[in-house]
């Protein structure tokens, strides 16, 4: 069945209006009809079966029948810690990493950022990122939206990290490799940093160092900033997650 998000609370037994962006997909796009069956979440961790009980080109109202659980989240929390890339990578990078399974995303400033926000426009991209964030959820089957924090410096974001988690910071100079963290108990919590074009300065990785943080390779090649995060999580979910 297609799924869709929904911002409101969803009751059993309730008859709804869909928002318009679900109504006018449904009716012009999918061609739905009244008794159709589809799937919406709200973010609170469940899925909501629904009935289309009307149908026009931009209205459209459905009936909650059954709440059901999802079993799509991730057993590891993962906090990813991107550093500012252009629109289109760090859209890429949102939306991949949520298909992965991430639960949340701070965009983050360092020394060799080329990318940088002015303040005017951080709300706009907070809530264009969110919204890549529901449409991946749609997509992927999860029922839980992560949160897109505001975008910090990298000094602020160390200070988010709990010294009880698995906090990383890829950098392709480092000595200590994934595999070798393959013998660690799994954590409950992991903390990834990913660095700008050029990477961390020196300055940043001694300081994330004297901080505990892991500095990792993945291995001799050096990825692109949209790509680290993506290889990075689907690396963890294998070690640590629900990939098998």
């Amino acid at each position: 069945m297609r799924r869709f998000y929904h911002p409101s609370s969803l009751k059993l037994n309730t008859t709804i209006p869909l928002d318009d962006f679900a109504a006018r997909h449904l009716a012009q796009v999918l061609r739905a009809k009244v008794g159709d069956r589809i799937i919406l979440f709200n973010g609170d961790g469940f899925d909501y079966e629904a009935e289309i009980k009307h149908v026009d080109r931009r209205d459209v109202s459905v009936k909650i029948l059954n709440q059901l659980a999802n079993p799509n989240e991730s057993k590891i929390h993962i906090h990813l810690f991107q550093a500012l890339s252009s629109n289109e990578k760090m859209d890429l990078v949102v939306q991949k990493v949520v298909e992965l399974g991430v639960q949340a995303i701070t965009p983050i400033i360092a020394s060799r950022s080329q990318m940088r926000l002015k303040d005017e426009k951080r709300d706009k991209k907070l809530q264009h990122w969110q919204q890549i964030a529901i449409s991946a959820c749609e997509q992927s089957g999860r029922a839980v939206i992560p949160e897109i924090y505001p975008v910090s410096l990298l000094t602020e974001s160390m200070n988010q990290m709990d010294d009880a988690a698995l906090n990383i910071m890829l950098d392709p100079e480092a000595k200590i490799q994934l595999n070798q963290l393959a013998s660690m108990d799994t954590p409950s919590h992991i903390n990834v940093l990913i660095g700008p074009e050029g990477g961390f300065s020196e300055d940043e990785i001694q300081l994330c160092q004297s901080k505990k943080i892991i500095t990792l390779s993945l291995g001799p090649r050096i990825l692109r900033t949209e790509t680290a995060p993506i290889a990075t999580l689907a690396l963890l979910q294998y070690l640590f997650g629900d990939f098998v």
